[in-house]
């Protein structure tokens, strides 16, 4: 009989070792599964493995703000510009711009930057303009090359023949 609760007594220490090990054998075909996936936004360590050729750029205190000429933007409601990646090395821009009224004149300008490591330089740029309207959309496709991080700044313009509203917006930076 002692024999029997010394073999139970050690059955019983080994079962959570023995669930633990299961667990853990489980587990691990899960992670060995797992994709791997590459951020848009490397961090400077792993920039050869993201294929980007420069650190990325800071963030700035800018970035994702609107700036107004106006304390308070008096025709613009929304203002905005949305960098996408197309098919292959293919930049999306798009642009809003939005007033409470129509405007004689509602205007974007618009423009892709490239980040070299040190600074932002524009890439190309391009601008729309309407008379007579409340809404504005403008965008383009643009071919960009690999390895480099690109943003969109836009200006948003409403003119109503007295006061110039003007809104400025700046995109997240997206690795190509």
């Amino acid at each position: 009989m002692m024999t029997t609760d010394r073999v139970r007594s050690k059955e019983r220490n080994r079962s959570p070792i023995l669930k633990i090990a299961i667990v853990l054998a489980l587990l691990t075909p899960a992670v060995l599964v797992l994709p791997e996936v590459h951020s848009a936004t490397a961090s400077p360590v792993n920039n050869e493995m993201s294929g980007a050729k420069t650190a990325p750029p800071p963030l700035d205190s800018r970035d994702h703000s609107i700036q107004s000429r106006a304390a308070n933007p008096v025709h613009i409601y929304q203002a905005e510009s949305t960098l996408t990646r197309g098919e292959g090395l293919q930049a999306i821009i798009k642009t809003t711009t939005m007033t409470y009224k129509n405007m004689k004149t509602l205007s974007a300008q618009y423009r892709l930057e490239r980040w070299t490591g040190t600074a932002w330089v524009t890439y190309k740029a391009s601008s729309s303009s309407q008379t007579q309207t409340s809404v504005l959309y403008a965008g383009s496709d643009w071919d960009v090359l690999a390895g480099y991080y690109y943003r969109v700044v836009s200006t948003h313009t409403a003119y109503d023949g007295k006061v110039t509203d003007q809104v400025t917006r700046t995109s997240n930076s997206i690795l190509f």
